[in-house]
Formats: structure tokens, sequence, C-alpha cells
């Protein structure tokens, strides 16, 4: 008897302990901070609702960068036209969002806001719409912490700040064509090019006819031990995955008129795809590609790339 009342005690001493120890855990000032900032923007389950998204830098509220939604694909507004943007880099951004993450409240005082950068139309902003009626998320984004690490954050309409890791800069401060999928033969890598024949910008001058041989590439004129086919492979390939500077708006493909320069690419299963160029405005120069119905702006430094001079290619 007297034995199992000790082990009675000992199991209710051990009882109590646990408790404690469980309740030390639970109101530990670390822990119960690091429940209060976790924290998420937006709702996972309100993601796929999303069909617009504006991004506007600081200050220019009046000038954002608008992506809409279509279907599977998200498009750029580019004064009235839609040009197809590149759907990866918007998901990211939605992930980003509506991921659970540390972002502890440091304020709930509207006074604060001008002096941490989130006064209205002076702090950077992402909306994310979903159909008609309020916004899905409206969310301003100010300076950054005293020691340059967080940024701080709160939702339009709102006093509460919050800050977090600045996850959200590229995405605000980029470039806008960082948005835009400017390939020229989006989906079109997956096909063998057999042949491809190069019509120089240069009037007058003879084309460049390079065809596939067996596992490597014959080009008219000099002997085939001649040429570089890894050269080749690596010029074909920089061709399909080649993009635009920029969109032209106000261009469309049917309209424009570019007979400067042509590459042609013939594939295995009986297409082909064809590369116009020509002179824009302020001698940039332009083209349009086969299967799409925009105008590009291309730099410099891919016209040098598409034109390549047959002695390029030889060993």
């Amino acid at each position: 008897m007297v034995y199992k009342k000790k082990l009675i005690v000992l199991s209710a001493l051990v009882g109590v302990l646990a408790v404690v120890y469980l309740l030390t855990l639970f109101f530990d000032p670390e822990r119960v901070n690091a429940r209060s900032a976790a924290f998420l923007w937006l709702d996972p389950k309100l993601r796929d609702q999303a069909d617009g998204i504006e991004i506007a830098k600081a200050g220019e509220w009046d000038n954002p960068v608008k992506l809409l939604r279509r279907g599977d694909d998200w498009y750029a507004l580019i004064g009235e036209g839609e040009y197809p943007a590149k759907s990866t880099r918007v998901e990211d951004l939605l992930r980003i969002l509506s991921a659970r993450g540390a972002y502890p409240v440091r304020g709930s005082a509207a006074s604060s806001h001008e002096k941490l950068g989130l006064a209205e139309g002076a702090a950077a902003r992402i909306v994310v719409k979903g159909g008609a009626g309020l916004p899905l998320l409206d969310l301003l984004i100010g300076g950054r912490d005293a020691a340059g690490q967080e940024v701080y954050m709160r939702k339009n309409g709102r006093n509460e700040v919050r800050s977090g890791e600045d996850k959200l800069s590229a995405y605000i401060n980029g470039a806008e064509t960082s948005w835009y999928n400017l390939r020229l033969f989006p989906g079109q890598g997956d096909f063998e090019v057999q042949r491809l024949t190069v019509y120089p910008l240069e009037e007058g001058a003879a084309p460049l006819v390079i065809t596939r041989n067996g596992g490597g590439w014959s080009i008219a004129g000099p002997d085939d031990d001649s040429v570089d086919s890894q050269k080749v492979d690596a010029y074909v390939r920089g061709i399909l995955d080649a993009e635009g500077e920029d969109f032209v708006p106000g261009l469309n493909a049917a309209s424009a008129v570019f007979n400067e320069g042509r590459i042609v690419l013939e594939l295995g299963n009986g297409a082909s795809l064809t590369l116009n160029v020509g002179t824009l405005e302020e001698n940039k120069r332009g083209a349009t590609a086969s299967g799409s119905s925009y105008v590009y702006a291309l730099a410099d430094w891919t016209i040098t790339r598409l034109f390549r001079e047959p002695a390029y290619f030889m060993k």
C-alpha cells in the first residue's frame, strides 16, 4: 500500500511538472512574439481568384504596372493593348504575398505612417484584384528599418504597421519590361531545326544557308569539316530563345512592313518560323515573328547575335 501511495504521489508530481513546463513554453515571451509575428498578407485560398494586379513605385500611384489574367495566362496592359506577361513571375509574386512569414507588429498609430514611408501616395503599392468590388489585397510598402534589413508594410485603410524581410522590392522597382514575355518564338524551342536561311540586313548581300547534315551542319560554300557545329547549335538555340527589348504599342504584325532582313527556320515537322526585321523610328530595329501579332523592338546586341557572318561559324 505504501508503494502504491508513493507511486500515485510521484505520478501526480510528474503531471504537475509537465503542465508547468508546457505552460512555460506556451507563455514564453519569445514564443508569444513569434506567434504574433506569424502573418500572411493574402489568404492562399484567394490566390486563384486574382484576375488583376497593379504595382506602383513609391510616389507613382498614377502610373502603375497593370497585369490582367486571361484564363491561365497573364497579360500586361500597355496603353489600350494587352501584351503577354511572364506568368511565372506573376505567380511568384502571388506566392510571396500568400506565404506565412515573420511580420511582427511595429505600431498602430496613423501618426507613424509618414515617418515610416507608409503615407498614402508616398509608399509603394501592390493591389491584387479579384473581380468587382474591393481588392483582395491593397498593400503599402514603405521605408526600411534602422538596420536596413526589413521594410515597413501595412494594408491600405488600416493603421497597423508590420515589418518583414524585403522580398518585394525586385517586383516593385524593376523595369516595367521585366513583366513582359518578349520571347520572339514562345513555345517553339522543342522542334528540331533542319535548315535555316539568313537574309542579311545589308542590301544585296548573299543569304546564308545552313542545313543539318547528320549530327552536324553544312554551310553553302565551305566544306563541312570547316564548320563548327557547336557554334551553329548555339546560334540556332539563340534564335529560338531570342527576346525583344520591348513591345511597340500602336503597331501590329499585320500592318508593319519589315523587309530589311529575314531569318527563316525550317523545322522537322514541316512547319517554318520566320523573323522579319526592319527599322523603327529613331533608327531602332523592330521585328515581327510568325505566329505572333506583336511588333518587338530589338536591342543592338540582339541584332548582332541574330545576323552572323559566315566566317563566325568556321573552326
